[in-house]
């Protein structure tokens, strides 16, 4: 099974790109983190998730005798462990951060990650930054949203929330909260599938009719620049970025 990944972000109309991607074929790592915070916070939020998750992977790949600061859950597999462990680590250092310098009070980012083990791949999010998986022509979100309509419509008042002005807010990301639970799905890889990683920039604005057609390039790189350029045609508002594994015969 060969596999290969490229990313494209851009600012859009906001005036810096909170946006952080992180593509690293060798640990078998990509992720997408979407800043939030103002006077640049949410871009330090972000760069900061990517690089303390990046470093645990990196860490725990080559050392047997590392201590993990959060306990294993033995009902998951050890590569959905480390992924856990990471994204609970990355969500204490911001949240540090945020208490320690007064310019990054509040400051938070989302995450979507992935981690490929073999012939598998583990998926983890926080936030409203999304991954979806395409085979044949079918277009599956693998993550679903971390928001207050969310929350509602799992307790059955979806239909009196779905106007609601609090509807798109996060109920959970990195730096807001002490403890962390992010949401973790594994599922096997199969040849001749793309998987794609966005931020709301991209989803919010691109269907996903549009974005399935879109995966379809020469290559994972034209692939997640067309996505990005599809959300700013579409007048986004926000920070747009995408991307995308093809996982080849």
């Amino acid at each position: 099974m060969r596999l290969s990944a490229g990313g494209w972000s851009e600012t859009g109309p906001r005036p810096a790109n909170q946006d952080v991607q992180l593509i690293d074929l060798d640990l078998g790592l990509l992720i997408i983190a979407d800043g939030m915070g103002g006077h640049r916070a949410g871009e330090v939020a972000s760069r900061m998730a990517c690089d303390v998750i990046a470093g645990f992977i990196r860490d725990t790949a080559v050392a047997n005798d590392l201590t993990w600061p959060y306990p294993v859950d033995r009902a998951r597999t050890m590569a959905a462990n480390r992924l856990a462990v990471a994204l609970r680590i990355a969500n204490r250092e911001v949240l540090d951060a945020g208490r320690q310098n007064p310019r990054y009070a509040g400051m938070g980012t989302t995450v979507v990650a992935g981690l490929i083990d073999g012939d598998r791949i583990v998926i983890a999010h926080v936030g409203d930054s999304r991954a979806y998986r395409v085979r044949g022509s079918r277009l599956q979100q693998v993550t679903q949203d971390d928001t207050w309509l969310n929350v509602m419509i799992a307790s059955g008042a979806g239909a009196a929330a779905a106007s609601h002005p609090m509807r798109h807010a996060l109920t959970r990301g990195i730096g807001m909260k002490p403890e962390l639970s992010p949401t973790i799905t594994e599922v096997s890889l199969v040849r001749h599938e793309h998987w794609l990683f966005t931020t709301d920039g991209v989803h919010g604005v691109v269907d996903s009719h549009r974005l399935t057609e879109l995966l379809v390039a020469d290559g994972p790189d034209l692939a997640a620049k067309q996505v990005v350029r599809a959300a700013i045609d579409g007048r986004t508002t926000d920070n747009a970025t995408a991307v995308v594994l093809y996982v080849k015969a």
